[in-house]
């Protein structure tokens, strides 16, 4: 199955992600946040997806996501939030996921851009 790119600063989110992503077969990394993330994947780390937060220290999903669109522009990236997405979000990710988290949806999401 796919290698997936979880960035959440809650640890508690990430492992229920992790969680629910792997029992579906998937196997997962985490970063903690989105200039983590962006160093992850500029060292080469492979991913198909990515699942990218919008709230967090440092630098937000919707600033990562802007810098990731330059460097990895065929990366899928699914945001995932519980507040409304910050400026840009909407047009440079491939889909938005509200929490609280519906994993059938999730799961749908990621079976088809993955």
């Amino acid at each position: 199955m796919s290698r997936i790119l979880i960035v959440e600063d809650s640890d508690s989110i990430a492992l229920l992600l992790k969680r629910r992503l792997e029992m579906a077969g998937h196997s997962t990394v985490r970063a903690s946040n989105g200039a983590d993330a962006l160093e992850r994947l500029g060292r080469g780390e492979r991913v198909d997806l990515v699942l990218l937060d919008e709230t967090m220290p440092r630098l937000s999903g919707s600033e990562a996501l802007g810098e990731l669109r330059l460097v990895h522009p065929g990366l899928p990236v699914i945001m995932v939030t519980g507040t409304r997405p910050g400026p840009g979000s909407q047009e440079l990710a491939d889909a938005i996921v509200r929490k609280p988290i519906d994993f059938d949806q999730l799961l749908g999401l990621v079976e088809r851009l993955a």
